[in-house]
């Protein structure tokens, strides 16, 4: 498999701050998650982090994260 790797910045409200967002993307499709950024307080969650796997792991990863509330960017 050739692994591709996506730099993504996720920007999540307060309801979304004691989900495992990261863990269920690993163990649901496959990802590995590198976090190069985070802030996170009691309000809203804001990380920077680079998402590895194949193309259609990282799609249905993405599409996850949206589906759940989460503002995805890719840079």
């Amino acid at each position: 498999m050739n692994a591709t790797i996506r730099k993504l910045s996720l920007s999540f409200p307060q309801k979304l701050i004691r989900e495992p967002l990261l863990h269920n993307l690993s163990t649901r499709f496959g990802v590995i998650f590198n976090i190069s950024k985070a802030n996170v307080t009691d309000e809203h969650g804001y990380l920077e982090l680079s998402l590895e796997g194949g193309t259609e792991q990282l799609d249905q990863a993405i599409e996850y994260l949206k589906s759940r509330g989460v503002t995805v960017e890719q840079s």
